[in-house]
């Protein structure tokens, strides 16, 4: 029986990777609600602490889960001489899809901020949103599935351990 439930760790890099992906749904649910909520009840309490633990994750924790999947997870995919053919290109564009992702974010921090300081009372997070519910399903039903079955504990055990030193030096 287990009591409590708990989060992959460094040990499995996949999973993390994975539970990454299920909190930055989780905000963007967030954030597909949020301009419906302003327009009923303004930059209230609750939309200011909604922004704020959006702001903090992407800040942080989406740029660090770009790194461990650039430096670590994709080289060793592309390295793997079973890694398919046909994924190559579209795994070297999910790299280049980070840099627009993070353009993307950009743009909505600065939107997100201003509605937090009552400066502005809409928001359109849609291509924010669009943008990485699509990556996502291509890493969790293409890229994952397949570097779990294909890369040895060895491999997975250095790419956690990079994770791990990469997270580590982190601020929150």
């Amino acid at each position: 029986m287990q009591l409590f439930s708990t989060a992959p760790s460094f040990d499995d890099p996949i999973g993390l990777l994975m539970a990454c992906h299920n909190r930055i749904l989780g905000h963007c649910d967030t954030l597909a609600r949020l301009p419906g909520y302003l327009s009923a009840h303004g930059s209230d309490d609750e939309a200011r602490q909604a922004i704020r633990r959006i702001l903090r994750y992407f800040h942080t924790a989406a740029r660090l889960h770009h790194a461990d999947e650039e430096e670590n997870l994709f080289p060793f995919l592309l390295a793997h001489f079973d890694f398919p053919i046909h994924l190559r290109a579209s795994l070297r564009n999910l790299a280049l899809q980070h840099r627009d992702l993070e353009t993307a974010w950009e743009d909505l921090a600065k939107d997100l901020e201003d509605v937090s300081m009552d400066h502005r009372r809409t928001l359109s997070p849609e291509r924010f949103i669009s943008m990485h519910r699509a990556h996502i399903a291509l890493e969790n039903d293409e890229i994952f599935p397949i570097a779990a079955r294909l890369l040895s504990v060895g491999m997975l055990d250095e790419i956690g351990s990079a994770m791990r030193t990469r997270h580590s030096g982190a601020k929150p």
